[in-house]
């Protein structure tokens, strides 16, 4: 596409800062709508696969994420009774593969700094509600009746609670049952370790896990991001149980966090997490397209979110570029992410219940099972696959060095 389009991007997320950066770099006239006075990042840390690495190397942003982050090699989860359930290594897919976990406010200085260096307008404390079109262009507007307009595109990266929804084709809106508190934690002797996700488990009704993080933006001290999973209703039972118990049943699970858990001093240093599925028979309209988690969110489970939203913006810029028409390029982008993204939506609508549920047979299978399952080349080269973010389809995947050689499958 050789015409300047003007786009409005909703939402200054991983998804909505990634897709306006990547489009102002092809030359479009982007400006984001934020719904907060100052935008900021939602959430503690996260866990960056070769394919989001892949496509932050795209926008010349995969170097500043490693300077901040930490490099994750291994997964391991063990169970109450002592059965290990996983324990893989990127390396054992590709000797140059690795996670990155990052803090969320790492991720979002990194994009916003690159969006503020491109000189994109950015309308804070504006949150948009609603769009129409009118003479082929879209128009949107504020919770104040303000309109905004015309544009040629309308990027919908709001979020899981995107009002703008209902504008579109949704299959499946349903909140999950079972959440999560979240809290970053300090480890300046890194004695957690610097390059693992680990987890520990008792049946399917306790989770929790520990994550390197690397730094925050001007704090050089290495962190961890921390989760405890809740089953429904569990937050206030959570809160009337008391911190000091709630320790006290963590340090019982997993004694070497007893060091880390006194810098949660009272409950408001844990954020209260919950999720949905959402399903969508496709993700655009007439000059309107929903990305990241408005239009895709699932349960954290595979760690997949922040990664499918940078596949979003990359892949969006991609098929505007080789379409004259918009509408038939938003078509093009609903095709080219289908198989990827109805993939994790899937897997984790499948493995969440076998982590988080109340079905005691739901975490025997898994106890028993996994970690087999783990040992088989052909299956744990599978479960990698899966975890790298490559997969779209049960025996289908991706290569990210299609996105960027750096993540390239086929190196040595």
């Amino acid at each position: 596409m050789t015409k300047i389009l003007k786009i409005a991007v909703i939402g200054s997320g991983t998804a909505g800062l990634a897709a306006a950066a990547q489009l102002k770099k092809d030359g479009h006239d982007t400006q984001i709508f934020e719904r907060f006075e100052e935008p900021k990042p939602l959430g503690a840390g996260l866990l960056l696969q070769p394919t989001g690495l892949a496509c932050l190397a795209k926008l010349g942003l995969d170097d500043k994420a490693l300077q901040y982050g930490a490099q994750i090699n291994n997964l391991y989860g063990r169970s109450a009774n002592g059965t290990v359930v996983f324990d893989i290594s990127y390396r054992n897919l590709k000797p140059h593969y690795f996670g990155l976990g990052i803090h969320r406010g790492a991720l979002f200085t990194i994009l916003y700094d690159e969006v503020l260096r491109l000189n994109i307008p950015i309308q804070t404390g504006c949150e948009i509600i609603d769009t129409n079109i009118q003479n082929d262009q879209r128009f949107i507007t504020d919770r104040n009746s303000q309109e905004y307009g015309p544009f040629d595109l309308l990027i919908d990266a709001s979020g899981m609670r995107s009002p703008l929804r209902k504008h579109g084709q949704i299959k499946l809106e349903k909140p999950y049952p079972y959440g999560a508190v979240w809290g970053v934690l300090e480890d300046p002797d890194q004695k957690f370790g610097t390059d693992y996700l680990q987890q520990r488990y008792d049946g399917a009704h306790v989770m929790i896990g520990m994550l390197a993080i690397g730094s925050e933006p001007h704090c050089n001290k290495k962190k961890c991001t921390f989760f405890w999973s809740l089953p429904p209703g569990g937050y206030e039972a959570w809160l009337d149980a008391g911190l000091d118990a709630w320790k006290k049943r963590v340090i019982d699970y997993w004694p070497e966090m007893e060091p880390f858990l006194h810098q949660f001093k009272k409950p408001d240093d844990l954020t209260f997490a919950q999720y949905s599925d959402i399903i969508m028979k496709r993700w655009h309209e007439d000059r309107l397209v929903f990305i990241g988690d408005a239009a895709h969110n699932t349960s954290p489970q595979l760690g997949q979110g922040a990664n499918l939203g940078l596949a979003d913006a990359l892949v969006l810029s991609e098929t505007l570029a080789k379409h004259a028409d918009i509408n038939a390029a938003l078509g093009a982008y609903t095709k080219a992410r289908k198989k990827h993204i109805y993939f994790y939506q899937i897997a984790s609508r499948w493995l969440t219940p076998f982590f988080q549920s109340h079905y005691k047979l739901a975490g025997l299978i898994r106890d028993l099972s996994f970690g087999l399952l783990c040992k088989m080349p052909y299956v744990k080269t599978e479960m990698l696959r899966t975890l790298a973010g490559l997969k779209t389809g049960l025996f289908t995947h991706m290569n990210p060095g299609d996105w960027h050689k750096k993540y390239d499958l086929k190196k040595a």
